[in-house]
């Protein structure tokens, strides 16, 4: 959901914010050091940047958009010069495809990394050593003859371990540091101790082996099983950002060193920085255009509305470390999205004969983008109304349409009332 553009100063990675745009960027010192310095005396410069939303629906909280934000961006000077851009946003690892990633200069599609949460893929962890060799044990827990759970405990030993698991619906932490696994189906259990073989106890049927593993490799299996599809090319991400996500746990949980995988997955759905990494070359007294794509989805509120309102974010102030930034078109197309009105916006949209809305700035505006949609063209009094009484949109349309049938009923009475009095008469 964001955007980036700069030049020179120091930028933690992790406080880049939301939306994205492109900056000139360089790694300070290696890779791994999770910082990155926007090029200083950048001399390339944004002569026009198109950026359109499309906005399609998505569920009930959230829209997904196709964003694209095209520049025309100019080499002034006699050299020729690679620039590497940073394209900054905020996603979740659960929702965010690199396959909706397009980037391209002059219609020619450019390779990038993905870094997420400022951690450069070829970051390695300080705590502990992945190539470390360590026990891995697979246990399968099958039912028990009376029905009970079948359980794994697994006791704190001070080694660190690595657990994950099919078939478990059940799992509780003790103050001591154990950990239990709980089943009364078959299931599938991979305890991998980096310092040796595990302690443990069954209290049902089972069966164990055992191999001496790089942690690794064990842990790359893992990622690629759950991960792989969506982010293949971009594993090395994935991994980094993982590796950090442990050192961070069994730092934090010193006195409980078993760690399942889904503390670690838990994560996954929380919006993280995110940046596309990637080089451009402008020749010596050239215009390039570069375009970058992406999906993303809206954050969705329903406050004071019967309905729901969705805001769509986007950062524009580090595009004024460029040398210079000329004009700026955007398009919100939200027609097909069911929630097509925008009621709020931080620039001045115009609404269109076709139902999309356009803004036009010359130089960059003061204030980043943002704008919210709604499924009417206003808030009205009865949405404020409706939303206070709890009563949401889907309900008032069932009311009505249970009015109509009503409506014919005491209508049918009232006539039948009139007809027998006449009738008395």
């Amino acid at each position: 959901m964001k955007r980036l553009l700069s030049c020179a100063l120091l930028v933690p990675v992790l406080l880049l914010p939301a939306q994205a745009n492109s900056a000139p960027t360089r790694w300070e010192g290696s890779p791994g050091s999770e910082v990155l310095s926007v090029e200083e005396n950048c001399p390339i410069s944004v002569i026009h940047e198109d950026l359109a939303f499309q906005i399609d629906q998505g569920d009930s909280y959230s829209l997904e958009a196709q964003v694209t934000a095209r520049y025309q961006m100019e080499n002034p000077t006699e050299e020729a010069r690679a620039v590497q851009m940073a394209f900054s946003l905020e996603e979740s690892v659960w929702d965010f495809d690199p396959a909706s990633v397009s980037i391209t200069a002059d219609g020619r599609a450019l390779p990038f990394q993905l870094i997420w949460d400022g951690v450069s893929p070829d970051a390695q962890p300080q705590t502990f050593d992945p190539d470390q060799t360590g026990t891995l044990c697979t246990f399968i827990l099958t039912p028990t003859q009376d029905g009970s759970d079948n359980t794994l405990t697994l006791p704190a030993s001070g080694g660190r371990m690595w657990v994950t698991y099919d078939g478990i619906h059940s799992y509780s932490g003790e103050e001591d540091g154990s950990v239990t696994l709980g089943t009364s189906e078959k299931a599938t259990v991979l305890v991998y101790d980096l310092d040796g073989a595990p302690d443990y106890t069954v209290s049902g049927n089972y069966t164990v082996t055992t191999e001496e593993l790089p942690f690794r490799t064990v842990f790359q299996s893992y990622l690629e099983e759950r991960y792989g599809t969506r982010f293949a090319g971009h594993m090395d991400s994935i991994q980094a950002l993982k590796f950090r996500q442990l050192e961070e746990l069994w730092e934090s949980w010193e006195n409980n060193p078993i760690l399942l995988a889904e503390w670690i997955e838990n994560s996954d759905p929380s919006a993280l920085p995110l940046q596309f990494l990637y080089t451009v070359d402008f020749p010596p007294e050239s215009t390039v255009e570069v375009a970058v794509t992406y999906t993303t989805r809206s954050d969705g509120v329903r406050k004071g509305t019967a309905d729901w309102q969705h805001t769509f974010s986007y950062l524009l102030s580090p595009a004024r470390h460029w040398a210079d930034f000329g004009t700026l078109d955007l398009t919100v197309d939200a027609g097909e999205s069911g929630y097509p009105y925008v009621i709020g916006s931080s620039l001045p949209l115009e609404a269109q004969p076709d139902g999309s809305y356009t803004a036009h700035t010359q130089g960059l505006p003061e204030e980043d983008l943002s704008f919210t949609l709604y499924s009417a063209p206003q808030l009205s009094l009865s949405d404020r109304v409706t939303s206070s009484l709890g009563i949401t949109t889907y309900t008032l349309a069932f009311f009505r349409l249970l009015l109509v049938p009503l409506v014919l009923l005491l209508a049918l009475i009232v006539f039948l009332v009139w007809r027998r009095r006449r009738h008395r008469k």
